[in-house]
């Protein structure tokens, strides 16, 4: 009898102490330690913003066009602009100004596969909703609207290609979009066919209203040059459509030599 009674008072002493620890700890966690403040010294609590930022995307290995050009992946199909400094520009002074390629030059893939040029010193200073603008008042600036201009047309989806077409040429209307519809049917797959130009010229008697571009182009004979007329309207560069569209787009004239033309090709 007084050994059950002993066990009885020890089973309801350890439930006591339990509860009372129970109870201390909920009172403690729910209170401010009782902490002695120095009034000479002030410590701030240590915070932490949530949630965590994403680390930065990392870097996407370069590819190639279709003849073994580098071309930048920055996962946009309709690329990425580069910080723009005008100070790097070409000197105009220099006696291949017209030729020489811009600072940071670099070719991008875009649609398809197709090859998109950017620079950090003449343009573009925006690429918005596909469409490149913001070049340069400059030969550079001229010379990187004209292929971009190319590029876009050839390579981007519906809805993106045709406003090209408005916002980069100048002339040609409703024509000219129906000549570059007629072109993308009859050559499926057209952007992998937009590749870096091996050359690249502004020809003389330039002015800052006009330019006239060309670019070579290899082919089984030496080198086909097209010529793209650009001029300045409304702030930035667009190609000058002629009379007759099909001049704009016609077979370009032969050469077996790149000289009088400068290399735009993005150091490996």
């Amino acid at each position: 009898m007084n050994s059950h009674r002993l066990l009885t008072i020890l089973l309801a002493s350890i439930t006591a102490v339990v509860i009372a620890v129970f109870v201390l700890t909920v009172t403690n966690d729910n209170r401010a330690p009782d902490r002695s403040v120095d009034p000479g010294h002030s410590s701030a609590p240590t915070t932490r913003t949530f949630p965590d930022q994403p680390p930065s995307p990392p870097a996407l290995p370069p590819t190639t066009d279709l003849f073994g050009n580098r071309l930048e992946v920055t996962g946009e199909d309709a690329g990425s602009a580069l910080p723009q400094d005008p100070s790097t520009r070409p000197d105009p002074t220099r006696p291949d100004y017209l030729t020489t390629s811009p600072a940071q030059m670099r070719w991008q893939r875009g649609w398809g596969g197709a090859a998109l040029p950017v620079s950090g010193s003449d343009g573009p200073a925006r690429i918005q909703h596909g469409i490149a603008t913001g070049f340069a008042r400059t030969p550079q600036g001229a010379a990187l609207a004209a292929a971009d201009a190319l590029a876009r047309v050839l390579a981007a989806p519906d809805g993106v290609w045709q406003q090209v077409v408005r916002e980069r040429y100048y002339g040609g209307g409703q024509a000219l979009t129906d000549r570059f519809a007629r072109s993308r049917q009859r050559t499926p797959g057209a952007a992998r066919y937009v590749v870096v130009p091996d050359g690249v010229r502004i020809q003389p008697g330039y002015r800052d209203d006009l330019a006239i571009v060309q670019f070579a182009a290899h082919d089984d004979l030496g080198y086909t040059v097209s010529t793209w007329p650009m001029v300045w309207i409304d702030g930035d560069w667009r190609v000058r459509v002629p009379e007759d569209i099909e001049a704009l787009s016609g077979p370009g004239t032969s050469t077996s030599t790149l000289t009088g033309f400068g290399s735009w090709k993005a150091a490996p």
